[in-house]
Formats: C-alpha cells, sequence, structure tokens
C-alpha cells in the first residue's frame, strides 16, 4: 500500500527535521557551550539514543505484524537487542563519549542494514521515498557521529 501524499510529506519533513538535534549537538559540543546544564556531548548522545530506540520500535512492530513470516522473531530479537545497545551506550556516554558515539554509530548502521534484510526477505512493497529517505538519514547521522568524535 502507497502512503497518502500528505503522509509521505510529513513523513518525509519529520525525518529531515530530526537531523536538526544532532547538527545542534555537534554544534554546541564545537563551540563548548551547555544548553539547560548539559553539554553538547550529552545532548546529542541521549537524543541519539532515544532516535535509535525509536527505530529498533520500526524493527518490532515489522516482527509483530508478520508473524507468520520467519524472519518474524528475528525482528523481534533485533529490535531488542538495537534498544538495548542504544541503552548501554547511554550508560557508557556519562563517563565515555568515544565508546557511546562508536555503538550508537554502529547502532544505527546496524538497524538500517536489519530493516532492508528483513524487508527484502518478506518481498515488501516498501515506497521508494522511504528507502530514500532512511538511507539519507542513516549516512547523515553516522556522519555526525564522526563530527562529535572529531570536535570531542
Amino acid at each position: 500500500m502507497k502512503p497518502q501524499p500528505a503522509s509521505r510529506d510529513t513523513m518525509l519533513q519529520l525525518g529531515y527535521l530530526g537531523l536538526l538535534p544532532f547538527i545542534g549537538g555537534v554544534l554546541v559540543t564545537w563551540a563548548d557551550l551547555t544548553l539547560l546544564g548539559l553539554s553538547g556531548e550529552q545532548l546529542f548522545l541521549s537524543y541519539s539514543a532515544v532516535i535509535l530506540s525509536f527505530l529498533s520500535g520500526v524493527l518490532w512492530g515489522n516482527g509483530i505484524d508478520h508473524f507468520s513470516h520467519k524472519l518474524s522473531r528475528n525482528a523481534l530479537l533485533l529490535s531488542n537487542l538495537f534498544a538495548l545497545l542504544a541503552w548501554g551506550a547511554l550508560i557508557q556516554g556519562a563517563t565515555q563519549y568515544l565508546i557511546a558515539t562508536g555503538l550508537l554509530a554502529t547502532g544505527y548502521l546496524a538497524v538500517w542494514l536489519a530493516e532492508k534484510w528483513i524487508r527484502k526477505s518478506e518481498s515488501e512493497d516498501t515506497s521508494s521515498a522511504y528507502q530514500t529517505m532512511r538511507g539519507r538519514l542513516t549516512i547523515a547521522v553516522v556522519a555526525c557521529h564522526g563530527l562529535l568524535l572529531i570536535v570531542v
């Protein structure tokens, strides 16, 4: 089923607007400022962990929507693994920014690849707009993680 034009536009707008906190976190870190009493690293890593957990929910939803598919169990397990990875990175981020940043960047790549793998195995006709957006956002988010490592 194809998304309605208004829903598609909302998906794209929200997806790309979601980059702003990543960019803001890098800029706050680079400028050595604080916002709401938090460092740029804390802002960046906490937002990143929340968004990675959100993306893990996409896999969870995919798994419960396709119980009859052989990879449903894998989608459910991976969704929990990625959510736990985000939580672990959040805990590490309190003292180990480099480890947390690396874990999160790896998580983004892994959840994107897992989502592509599962959708392909289900022969799902996913919107090309969604796939294009996900690819671009994943590259941009991983690049922001790389920039954070450079400016820390």
